[in-house]
């Protein structure tokens, strides 16, 4: 993984594969056995601790089963901002991160646990999903022997027990809810069995129907591409007038 890729705390561990397997209806209300992962639009923040990364992320949700991310990362070594569509889980667009180099899967790994991680408190902290919370609910979660594993298809993490959840979230308007969790778990390291760290996430989930910014008809031209199911180990330049469709139609028969 690329210095510039801002790789996540080492308790990280990187794999590859698909990430989503296909499309996710999108809704006009909240349900009453909504899952909080059925979102059409999530806005998240999070502040990894004192280690300098902090990382802002806004996912769309398409009714055909792509995701729109615009990102903003900031590490120590400087600052990663851009946008990235995941196309049928084959094909990663990227647009931005002109200082990436020309491998840019390593882009889609910190948003799609950040994502996971999230949904993962949530699902831990109200399991009702979000249809259960109206006014401001307290959540205070803990797990003394499990860890907390995540699985995205793009990245893996564990984070080790003891941990805790604690945080809150309620209801803004109709369609959206609210969170603010603050994630502690265990990390010990040599010479420091019972170290600590701490994660801090918030953000608005939006679960009203949504169109997706981009349309068949958008050219991409500008864009780099990068064929995740082929394995390619760097991305290319779309081809000029090049569209989301025409790439979507790729991505059906390879």
């Amino acid at each position: 993984m690329k210095l510039l890729s801002h790789p996540l705390p080492a308790i990280f561990l990187a794999g590859f594969t698909a990430l989503f397997a296909g499309p996710r209806a999108v809704s006009a209300q909240i349900g009453e056995n909504m899952p909080w992962q059925a979102a059409v639009k999530t806005d998240l923040a999070v502040d990894f601790g004192n280690t300098g990364f902090h990382g802002r992320w806004q996912y769309q949700r398409c009714d055909c089963g792509d995701l729109l991310i615009k990102l903003e990362q900031v590490a120590p070594d400087g600052v990663l901002s851009g946008e990235l569509i995941m196309v049928r889980s084959k094909l990663l667009l990227a647009r931005g991160f002109d200082k990436q180099g020309d491998d840019v899967a390593p882009l889609i790994q910190a948003p799609s646990l950040m994502l996971q991680l999230a949904y993962g408190l949530l699902n831990r902290s109200q399991p009702k999903g979000p249809a259960a919370v109206g006014d401001s609910q307290k959540w205070n979660i803990r797990e003394a022997t499990t860890n907390f594993s995540l699985n995205t298809g793009v990245a893996t993490g564990i984070f080790a027990a003891p941990w805790q959840i604690k945080g809150k979230g309620w209801e803004t308007e109709a369609g959206h809810r609210r969170f603010e969790l603050t994630f502690h778990f265990a990390n010990p390291s040599p010479g420091h069995p019972d170290k600590r760290d701490s994660i801090k996430l918030s953000g608005d989930l939006d679960y009203l129907q949504e169109a997706f910014p981009y349309t068949d008809d958008t050219p991409f031209t500008g864009w780099r591409m990068q064929w995740l199911s082929r394995h390619k180990p760097e991305s290319e330049p779309v081809p000029e007038g090049a569209t989301l469709g025409q790439l979507r139609a790729q991505a059906k028969t390879h």
